[in-house]
Protein backbone atom coordinates (compact mmCIF):
# COMPACT_ATOMS: atom_id res chain seq x y z
CA UNK A 1 0.00 0.00 0.00
CA UNK A 2 1.30 3.48 -0.85
CA UNK A 3 1.83 5.68 2.08
CA UNK A 4 2.06 8.71 0.39
CA UNK A 5 -0.78 11.42 0.96
CA UNK A 6 0.04 12.95 -2.49
CA UNK A 7 0.08 10.10 -4.38
CA UNK A 8 -1.61 10.71 -8.04
CA UNK A 9 -4.59 9.11 -7.22
CA UNK A 10 -5.25 11.42 -4.50
CA UNK A 11 -4.56 14.10 -6.67
CA UNK A 12 -6.57 13.21 -9.15
CA UNK A 13 -9.70 13.10 -6.86
CA UNK A 14 -8.50 16.33 -5.32
CA UNK A 15 -7.96 18.21 -8.84
CA UNK A 16 -11.61 16.36 -9.73
CA UNK A 17 -13.37 17.07 -5.86
CA UNK A 18 -12.95 21.14 -6.65
CA UNK A 19 -13.87 20.99 -10.08
CA UNK A 20 -16.93 19.27 -9.64
CA UNK A 21 -18.03 20.48 -6.05
CA UNK A 22 -16.92 24.30 -6.30
CA UNK A 23 -17.77 24.80 -9.95
CA UNK A 24 -20.13 22.33 -10.83
CA UNK A 25 -22.46 21.61 -7.42
CA UNK A 26 -21.78 25.17 -5.64
CA UNK A 27 -21.64 26.96 -8.90
CA UNK A 28 -24.39 25.52 -10.72
CA UNK A 29 -26.59 25.98 -7.48
CA UNK A 30 -25.76 29.22 -7.46
CA UNK A 31 -26.93 29.77 -11.06
CA UNK A 32 -29.60 28.37 -11.16
CA UNK A 33 -31.03 30.72 -7.82
CA UNK A 34 -29.87 33.45 -9.55
CA UNK A 35 -28.15 35.30 -6.80
CA UNK A 36 -26.87 38.71 -6.82
CA UNK A 37 -23.56 38.03 -7.76
CA UNK A 38 -25.02 36.06 -11.00
CA UNK A 39 -27.59 39.06 -11.66
CA UNK A 40 -24.69 41.64 -11.56
CA UNK A 41 -22.47 39.12 -13.83
CA UNK A 42 -25.69 39.15 -16.15
CA UNK A 43 -25.94 42.57 -16.51
CA UNK A 44 -22.05 42.70 -16.61
CA UNK A 45 -21.65 40.51 -19.08
CA UNK A 46 -24.63 41.20 -21.23
CA UNK A 47 -26.33 38.08 -21.02
CA UNK A 48 -29.73 37.10 -20.35
CA UNK A 49 -30.56 35.34 -17.23
CA UNK A 50 -31.91 32.49 -18.44
CA UNK A 51 -28.39 31.80 -19.77
CA UNK A 52 -27.65 31.30 -16.04
CA UNK A 53 -30.44 28.48 -15.34
CA UNK A 54 -29.03 26.26 -18.08
CA UNK A 55 -25.64 26.88 -17.09
CA UNK A 56 -26.51 25.99 -14.02
CA UNK A 57 -27.80 22.57 -14.69
CA UNK A 58 -25.46 21.48 -17.25
CA UNK A 59 -22.70 22.37 -14.16
CA UNK A 60 -24.29 19.59 -11.85
CA UNK A 61 -25.11 17.16 -14.77
CA UNK A 62 -21.13 17.73 -15.74
CA UNK A 63 -20.17 17.53 -11.83
CA UNK A 64 -22.14 14.17 -11.68
CA UNK A 65 -20.28 13.03 -15.05
CA UNK A 66 -17.31 13.47 -13.70
CA UNK A 67 -17.29 10.81 -11.23
CA UNK A 68 -19.28 8.07 -13.32
CA UNK A 69 -17.56 4.92 -13.55
CA UNK A 70 -14.69 3.95 -16.79
CA UNK A 71 -17.49 2.15 -18.95
CA UNK A 72 -19.12 5.65 -19.19
CA UNK A 73 -15.82 7.15 -20.23
CA UNK A 74 -17.67 8.96 -23.32
CA UNK A 75 -19.66 10.87 -21.48
CA UNK A 76 -17.24 12.14 -18.87
CA UNK A 77 -15.12 12.89 -21.69
CA UNK A 78 -18.30 15.53 -22.91
CA UNK A 79 -18.19 16.76 -19.28
CA UNK A 80 -14.62 17.62 -19.41
CA UNK A 81 -15.31 19.29 -22.51
CA UNK A 82 -18.19 21.00 -21.11
CA UNK A 83 -15.92 22.72 -18.55
CA UNK A 84 -13.25 23.66 -20.47
CA UNK A 85 -15.38 25.96 -23.02
CA UNK A 86 -17.28 27.21 -20.18
CA UNK A 87 -13.86 28.33 -18.52
CA UNK A 88 -12.69 29.24 -21.67
CA UNK A 89 -15.90 31.55 -22.38
CA UNK A 90 -16.05 32.86 -18.86
CA UNK A 91 -12.46 33.98 -19.22
CA UNK A 92 -12.69 35.52 -23.12
CA UNK A 93 -16.32 37.13 -21.86
CA UNK A 94 -14.45 39.16 -18.62
CA UNK A 95 -11.69 40.02 -21.05
CA UNK A 96 -13.95 41.07 -23.51
CA UNK A 97 -15.85 44.03 -21.24
CA UNK A 98 -12.62 44.88 -19.49
CA UNK A 99 -13.51 43.28 -16.27
CA UNK A 100 -10.18 43.20 -13.42
CA UNK A 101 -7.40 40.60 -14.41
CA UNK A 102 -8.31 38.31 -11.39
CA UNK A 103 -11.78 38.07 -13.18
CA UNK A 104 -10.01 37.12 -16.21
CA UNK A 105 -7.72 34.71 -14.61
CA UNK A 106 -9.76 32.53 -12.52
CA UNK A 107 -10.92 30.70 -15.29
CA UNK A 108 -7.95 29.87 -16.41
CA UNK A 109 -6.44 28.36 -13.34
CA UNK A 110 -9.43 26.12 -13.21
CA UNK A 111 -9.03 25.48 -16.33
CA UNK A 112 -5.19 23.66 -15.81
CA UNK A 113 -6.91 22.07 -12.70
CA UNK A 114 -9.51 20.78 -15.13
CA UNK A 115 -6.50 19.56 -17.24
CA UNK A 116 -4.67 18.12 -14.40
CA UNK A 117 -7.62 16.35 -13.65
CA UNK A 118 -8.21 14.84 -17.14
CA UNK A 119 -4.67 14.29 -17.46
CA UNK A 120 -4.43 11.91 -14.37
CA UNK A 121 -7.41 10.43 -14.99
CA UNK A 122 -6.04 8.84 -18.69
CA UNK A 123 -3.02 8.18 -16.71
CA UNK A 124 -4.44 6.18 -13.90
CA UNK A 125 -7.47 4.40 -16.53
CA UNK A 126 -9.96 6.03 -13.70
Amino acid sequence: MNSKIFNKRNFYFLTTGIIALLVGILGGTVDILQTQEVINASVSLGYPLYFFTLLGVFKILGAIALFLPKKFERIKDIAYAGFAFDFIFASFSHYSVGDGVDKIITPIIMLVVLAVSYNLKDKLNI
